[in-house]
């Protein structure tokens, strides 16, 4: 059985795109070799719209951000679209979470039905759960950065 690996699209997008975070990101994107990288089908929207905004507010050129797709095409995240289970799952956590949409509660509900760690690099969502000492819950700047 291979090992399965929640991920966030913000650590994706932190990957790909410059930012503070990037090293540590790129980091777990190195362990892909060893596990499999899983996602609610609703990454492939969110990280896509990530990239065309940047592209609209003028941080990337055009052709950066059809680079930037095609790098998060490479990273072989398996996408699962939610059953019922899951819908009512991430009906579950966000109302603990005390959020008005589910985005963010879909990559926990898949997390939680795998039964695999899952990796964010979204503070507010880590913030609001860091307390609840979830073992299967990662903050990116836990793994060391490449160099």
């Amino acid at each position: 059985m291979e090992k399965l690996l929640g991920l966030d699209a913000s650590v994706a997008i932190k990957a790909i795109l410059p930012n503070p975070m990037q090293g540590h990101c790129q980091a777990l994107v190195k362990t892909f070799a060893e596990v499999q990288p899983v996602s609610p089908a609703l990454w492939a929207n969110e990280t896509t719209s990530v990239i065309s905004k940047t592209v609209h507010f003028g941080q990337i050129t055009e052709a950066e951000g059809r680079r930037a797709l095609e790098q998060l095409a490479t990273l072989g995240v398996k996408l699962f679209t939610p059953n019922l289970e899951q819908n009512q799952a991430a009906v579950d956590w966000t109302i603990r979470l005390k959020h008005a949409a589910a985005y963010d509660s879909y990559y926990l509900a898949l997390a939680q039905s795998l039964d695999c760690d899952f990796w964010t690099a979204d503070s507010r969502l880590f913030n609001a759960l860091k307390d609840e000492c979830f073992k299967w819950l990662h903050w990116i700047e836990e793994i060391p950065p490449l160099k």
